[in-house]
């Protein structure tokens, strides 16, 4: 089991799907969300996704081995997001095939992803991802385009086994997951 957390920063809990990047950059979590569950004419059944957008204290995981009506494009995963985003509450609730969104605190979700196996932050002055050994149950933590709080660097700090990065360049989040999941499809086939 692999498990992304992307924190979506900028989101402040409505969704226009005519302007995705205008609606707290929901087009940049929408690619996450397409980076870490589709192959190429096929979902990867075995990836946990989660976005935690503090704006709003949500959490959305969505479960790849339950996901139905996902499709790669960022306008139809956003109409999914919103459609969960529209039934929050305080407790999970599953608002489509795969899709759970409850009320959350980031180290709630942090404790959550914890329990998946070890847990790596991706950061530009990280380890190298080629140089470092992993388990198959990996959770992997990364921002959206806007870097994290001091608080959130120190939570995330106090659950993490390691800080790697994927590269020497700064990359987008969604190429990012991309290449977490290429190294770690090399070692587990």
């Amino acid at each position: 089991m692999r498990a992304f957390l992307v924190i979506g920063h900028k989101f402040k809990g409505e969704i226009n799907l005519n302007d995705l990047p205008g609606s707290g950059r929901i087009d940049v979590i929408a690619r996450c969300i397409n980076a870490a569950i589709f192959l190429s004419h096929n979902i990867r059944r075995d990836v946990l996704f989660f976005a935690y957008f503090p704006q709003i204290n949500a959490r959305l995981r969505i479960d790849s081995s339950q996901v139905k009506y996902l499709n790669p494009d960022e306008r139809s995963t956003a109409a999914l997001i919103r459609n969960a985003i529209l039934k929050l509450g305080e407790s999970e609730i599953k608002s489509s095939p795969g899709f759970y969104i409850k009320r959350a605190s980031f180290e709630e979700v942090l404790n959550e992803i914890a329990e998946i196996g070890n847990v790596y932050y991706l950061r530009e002055d990280g380890k190298d991802i080629r140089e470092l050994e992993f388990p198959a149950n990996a959770s992997f933590v990364l921002s959206d385009s806007v870097n994290m709080s001091e608080d959130e660097e120190k939570l995330v700090d106090k659950y993490a086994d390691d800080i790697v990065t994927v590269g020497p360049k700064i990359i987008l989040a969604s190429h990012a997951i991309s290449i977490v999941h290429n190294e770690l499809d090399r070692r587990f086939p």
